[in-house]
């Protein structure tokens, strides 16, 4: 005799009732999404900055790890500096989730000089500060190679900086005009990478004039 199974149409599943309420399927602890939240908005999250998500995350490592792994991203763990971030996996078949941010020129100069700078003073100090009259002395080089006006190229270093604040590399403080160089700056780029990139812009200066513009080309 065979058993054939009726589902009835009108009968509704049963109702889930996570830590949220009616209707929470998640499994994660409340403070640990939050800390995958806060990885997924960026820019990092860090052991002073935010000591409690930071915990979260050292505890539930391997399960953030398995839920952004499902995104096609990656997690980036520096337990010495205390700092954790995600980026795109490296693969050809993953999507690429995280958009990548293009810099111009003169975003690329200023990044090789912040993260310079950084790690000089993480051997002095361990935190490193700028003012934006060194910012405006660092790039000058540039304004001396290019056909851009005064007023022209002193926007575009407005807008470089402007950037690098949006993307939480340069911190306020209470000093007006100075700056806190993020650490994470430190883990973005591998040293391969800043001496090719260092390497390309050193070639450009070296080619007398460069054509500063809105959408200059990307230094990769």
């Amino acid at each position: 005799m065979t058993n054939i199974t009726q589902f009835d149409e009108d009968v509704e599943p049963p109702a889930v009732v996570g830590v949220l309420g009616l209707g929470d399927t998640g499994v994660l602890p409340i403070e640990t999404r939050r800390a995958l939240v806060q990885l997924l908005h960026g820019p990092y999250v860090g052991r002073v900055k935010t000591p409690q998500l930071w915990m979260q995350l050292i505890g539930h490592e391997l399960t953030i790890r398995s839920r952004l792994a499902d995104l096609f991203l990656e997690l980036v763990i520096d337990r010495e500096a205390g700092l954790a971030f995600v980026r795109n996996i490296d693969s050809e078949d993953a999507q690429q989730v995280l958009r990548r941010t293009k810099l111009t020129l003169i975003d690329t100069a200023l990044v090789l000089h912040l993260r310079a700078q950084l790690l000089s003073a993480e051997i002095a100090t361990g935190r490193a500060f700028i003012g934006r009259d060194e910012i405006d002395e660092t790039l000058a080089v540039y304004r001396n190679s290019t056909r851009a006006d005064a007023s022209g190229f002193t926007r575009r270093v407005n807008r470089s900086v402007e950037k690098m604040k949006d993307s939480s590399i340069l911190l306020s403080t209470d000093e007006e005009g100075r700056f806190e160089i993020s650490p994470v700056l430190r883990l973005v780029f591998g040293a391969e990478e800043v001496r090719e990139v260092t390497r390309q812009l050193a070639a450009l200066l070296n080619q007398g004039e460069i054509a500063i513009t809105d959408d200059s080309e990307v230094v990769e």
